[in-house]
């Protein structure tokens, strides 16, 4: 079974429906998504399931994280910066994301995935909304942006970018490159 973003399901009215699920990627689905197959292949390493504990999360020198409640924090100086949230079952404190702020506002929001690896990230301005979403190897460089006010989608090979204007173009892409 394969992930399919479920706010692009008009441009896949041709699919089987046994071989396809929509739905949203959010880092913790066991199914492959587009995004987790072409991660998987710039993977320096094959990883084993594996939670990050919420005192794990890479933060700045000096900053401190805290449970709250069902989830967590970090704080600097008494402001807080992030809030946690927790995988289920939220007693074990594994991150599923991370929504820093900046004076109260969500300017981003990290994910993680099964591996306990940071996936994506979720860049946000405070008139528009949603402006780009990245994705990121397990070596921490980005593999791919999705540009969301026109629709582009950036793949970083080596040593070139390749386009897709369309997110049906991008799946063809990576559903080649995985059976190539």
């Amino acid at each position: 079974m394969r992930l399919l973003e479920e706010c692009y399901k008009d441009e896949f009215d041709d699919l089987p429906d046994n071989e396809y699920i929509f739905g949203h990627e959010d880092g913790q689905k066991t199914v492959l998504s587009p995004y987790r197959i072409l991660i998987n292949h710039y993977n320096k390493y094959q990883h084993e399931y594996s939670d990050l504990f919420y005192n794990n999360l890479d933060i700045p020198e000096f900053w401190c994280v805290y449970p709250e409640w069902d989830n967590g924090k970090i704080m600097y100086h008494g402001e807080k910066k992030a809030s946690i949230f927790f995988k289920e079952p939220v007693t074990k404190r594994n991150v599923h994301k991370v929504e820093w702020l900046n004076n109260g506002f969500n300017y981003k929001t990290d994910y993680y995935d099964l591996y306990g690896l940071k996936f994506f990230t979720e860049y946000y301005d405070q008139t528009i909304g949603l402006l780009l979403t990245s994705f990121y190897n397990d070596d921490k460089k980005e593999i791919l942006s999705i540009h969301h006010r026109n629709e582009v989608f950036f793949v970083n090979e080596l040593n070139k970018a390749k386009m897709f204007y369309t997110y049906k173009e991008f799946v063809q892409y990576v559903e080649s490159f995985k059976e190539g």
